[in-house]
């Protein structure tokens, strides 16, 4: 299966590699966030593509970033070099809501966001390169004023976490944290299960092949667990299986120099799941559920060093570029026809106008809020 959609619908130049998450920080639709240097950037939906919502200088590198759940709004967590912390949209703005106590050189290089415990909060967990640790932060307070972060853990690991990852399980069981480490000669992933009684240690894998460029999990797979899936500095992706041991189920064919970004989601008008990975090489690679092939299903020249990337949850990809360019593409591999909603349009106009019904757009678009669509959407038509 190829692609029968790529589009290019909106990019803007920032002044850093750029990461990239969605989120709906300021209304209905996804908001896209991004990070380049010392600068946060918040852009918003509009019928052009995306608008300047609000910018941020932190005033010091930004190493990390995640977008989470908030009591009202979702929040944006960054990790910087000794502390982490927690922004929010105020009134046009961007303002701290809450922050760690500082770790001198910790270097927060990646953030995971989660309910590990199943309290109905996610909790922040932040890989500190600099402390071979991974830090557990409970996100306390019940109201947008009243956000907090408590320290909730801190586990040494055998190495330097590079990246970290949540693998949600089926039925009671509790999600696993993986994480990534580097060591002087060599990398690992460990996985560790939240309990009353502190962290117990689950699956892992030491001694592997090459460094650990990216991590990430998604359903990839008929199965009721995630996968786990990482790519390496070799150019190649390994999906694995989270069972009694981390079970390397697929190597992908080898994709480029390395693989420092991927995201699993799906994309407008697909009813699977997609994995995209990243390379420096400029390209997208794409490798729909299931996944059962070592040979991608589509890939796509974007012509810019891939850094991060994340789908959101409309079907569009953000894409951050090394050298500073931010992008979304619309892309879809279903072979639907894609229409921009219009001012004053409704699922019914729309329906009516392809000749199809509003329940088809409805199951095949994701639209949870029938009463809600926007101008400038995306919308997937049969």
């Amino acid at each position: 299966m190829t692609l029968s959609l790529a589009r290019l619908l909106w990019s803007q130049a920032l002044n850093g590699p750029a990461l990239v998450r969605w989120g709906g920080i300021t209304g209905e639709r996804p908001d896209l966030v991004a990070t380049a240097g010392h600068n946060l950037f918040l852009f918003s939906p509009s019928e052009d593509g995306y608008s300047l919502s609000a910018a941020l200088d932190i005033g010091t590198e930004v190493l990390s970033l995640a977008v989470g759940t908030g009591p009202a709004f979702d929040n944006i967590v960054v990790g910087l070099e000794d502390r982490v912390v927690v922004y929010g949209s105020r009134e046009g703005a961007l303002m701290v809501l809450a922050e760690t106590a500082t770790e001198t050189d910790a270097r927060f290089v990646d953030i995971a966001l989660a309910d590990i415990d199943n309290d109905g909060r996610e909790e922040v967990i932040a890989a500190a390169e600099g402390r071979e640790a991974l830090y557990f932060y409970r996100q306390a307070g019940l109201a947008d004023e009243e956000v907090r972060l408590d320290l909730l853990a801190i586990r040494v690991l055998p190495g330097a976490p590079q990246k970290v990852a949540v693998v949600r399980r089926s039925g009671a069981l509790l999600p696993l944290t993986a994480a990534a480490y580097s060591t002087d000669g060599s990398s690992g992933i460990i996985t560790l299960i939240y309990t009353e009684l502190g962290f117990a240690e689950g699956p892992a894998q030491d001694n592997l092949p090459v460094r650990v460029a990216s991590l990430t999990a998604g359903r990839l797979r008929d199965t009721p667990d995630e996968l786990l899936l990482w790519g390496g500095q070799d150019g190649f992706v390994r999906v694995v299986a989270v069972n009694q041991e981390l079970l390397t189920v697929l190597t992908t064919d080898n994709l480029g120099s390395s693989v420092p970004a991927l995201s699993v989601g799906r994309m407008v008008g697909d009813d699977f799941e997609t994995l995209v990975a990243g390379t420096p090489e400029g390209y997208l690679f794409g490798y729909r559920a299931p996944v059962l092939s070592s040979s991608p299903d589509w890939a796509l020249a974007v012509g810019r060093s891939v850094y991060d990337l994340d789908v959101s949850s409309e079907g569009l990809l953000g894409l951050g570029a090394r050298d500073g360019w931010l992008e979304v593409w619309l892309l879809s591999s279903s072979g639907t026809r894609v229409h921009t909603v219009l001012p004053g349009e409704t699922l019914t106009s729309i329906a009516r106008y392809y000749d199809t019904t509003v329940d088809t757009i409805i199951n095949l678009n994701m639209v949870l809020n029938t009463d809600l669509i926007f101008a400038g959407q995306y919308l997937a038509i049969p």
